[in-house]
């Protein structure tokens, strides 16, 4: 492991901040938040603990203000994170495992919307005052859904996706949801969808990814009228993976936008992180490669780290969490972060050098630079070691799996409708694509299921 000084220093800098020789506060700030000694020197801060159940999403306020947690007990926790302590507590609506939640930076309140295991997307507000009104369902899919992304010009409109491989538009203002399309490979087959981000710099353009190797990029500008969609403008997938048999092409659990755009980072169940310039034409190969982790028991997230995306984060199977040097692929830090196993959830704080992790623990916990001393990462060759072992091992012994959980709620709602039928009762539930994705009533929805602990990969 190689020790790069920093390019940032305290004194140096506050220095050159009070004469005016820094070319903005931002640039202070953006230097100050990226200090490699800053980010070897992250440690636990506090515990924040509320949740019975594992904790499957997190969400910084807009201003950093509050941390907003979903959970598999079905609440959602309001956190006043600097004080420790819980500020609000949301009963959802949904009933299942709760796997994202949300802002939305609305003109007054707080206003969380959350998909779930359940398939609901649902909105729940708090008025100035406090009140909380019942939460209403927006939206839902045939199947979990697993992922939400905020557009980033309008905090009224964001994109919903699913194991059933479809993809809305939700505008709050609106009754219903708008269909955008289904994900369909080469043949035509259906991707059950486990991610989905919009371009911080192009509002139109999304890319999803889910159960196959490939992360496509659609423009919302280029999608014809539901159901049939559209093909994506590109697709994405490491060349290493072409030459693997079907069942061990892995899938993806997590992708995002770097914080400008022009990346995408992409973490592969059983297999590594890849960046791509998502400027490249179709078919591109990856430009750097994250190795050490392993992603394998759980739905594992990815994220950038540094106001401008200047290093990887991500947890692991084996309880760490790993760092890496963006430009050099070096781990620069890691540290253990989950005492159950998994880390499958990171999110950085928008403003200042802050980690907030979470995954089988039922809390939260936070990250900041306050150690007297950097890690050394003198472990970190054993715990990379039997990472790379474990993950030989499955895939010798046990091959990815492509059946989704989508085709296993398929079955069943089946067989509750032939069984209906068999007892004289009316089902009309006969057609993936009706537009029962698009009611928005609170009526109960094939594939809702009953409460599951932590979601596997």
């Amino acid at each position: 492991m190689i020790h790069r000084p920093s390019k940032w220093t305290a004194v140096q800098n506050v220095i050159n901040r009070q004469f005016g020789m820094q070319n903005s506060n931002y640039d202070f700030q953006c230097l100050a938040y990226s200090g490699l000694r800053f980010i070897q020197r992250l440690q636990l801060d506090k515990n924040l603990e509320y949740h019975d159940g594992c904790v499957n999403a997190l969400n910084f306020s807009p201003c950093g203000t509050f941390l907003a947690s979903g959970s598999d007990d079905l609440k959602v926790v309001i956190w006043d994170w600097a004080r420790g302590k819980e500020y609000l507590v949301i009963e959802t609506g949904h009933r299942s495992n709760v796997f994202q939640s949300k802002f939305l930076a609305l003109s007054s309140g707080i206003n969380i919307v959350s998909c779930a295991r359940d398939g609901q997307v649902r909105l729940s507000q708090i008025t100035n005052s406090g009140s909380a009104q019942p939460s209403r369902k927006i939206a839902h899919h045939r199947g979990a859904a697993h992922k939400l992304a905020i557009s980033p010009t309008s905090s009224y409109i964001f994109l919903s996706c699913g194991e059933d491989s479809l993809v809305q538009l939700v505008d709050v203002r609106q009754e219903k949801p708008t269909k955008l399309l289904n994900c369909r490979n080469e043949k035509n087959n259906k991707i059950g969808l486990y991610t989905i981000d919009i371009n911080p710099s192009n509002e139109f353009e999304f890319a999803v990814a889910g159960r196959d190797q490939f992360a496509r990029i659609y423009d919302r500008r280029n999608i014809s009228s539901f159901p049939n969609g559209a093909d994506p403008l590109k697709k994405f997938s490491p060349h290493i993976f072409m030459d693997r048999s079907y069942l061990h092409r892995p899938n993806i659990t997590c992708l995002v936008y770097s914080y400008d755009g022009s990346e995408l980072l992409l973490s592969y169940n059983d297999d590594d992180i890849y960046l791509f310039d998502s400027s490249h034409s179709d078919g591109a190969e990856y430009i750097k490669r994250y190795t050490g982790h392993q992603n394998n028991a759980t739905v594992k997230g990815v994220n950038f780290f540094g106001l401008r995306s200047e290093y990887i984060v991500s947890g692991s199977d084996c309880g760490h969490i790993f760092f890496w040097h963006k430009e050099t692929e070096e781990i620069v830090q890691c540290v253990e972060g989950d005492k159950t196993g998994a880390v499958n959830v990171l999110e950085p704080h928008p403003c200042v050098c802050m980690l907030a992790t979470s995954g089988l623990d039922n809390d939260v916990k936070l990250w900041t630079p306050t150690s007297s001393k950097w890690n050394d990462l003198t472990e970190l060759d054993s715990v990379t070691e039997v990472n790379k072992k474990r993950r030989e091992e499955y895939l010798v012994d046990e091959p990815i799996d492509p059946i989704s959980e989508e085709l296993i709620n398929r079955f069943f709602r089946r067989m509750r409708y032939y069984q209906a039928m068999h007892q004289g009762n009316d089902s009309s539930d006969n057609s993936d694509d009706s537009d029962d994705s698009a009611d928005t009533s609170d009526s109960d929805i094939e594939g809702e299921g009953g409460h599951f602990t932590c979601t596997p990969s």
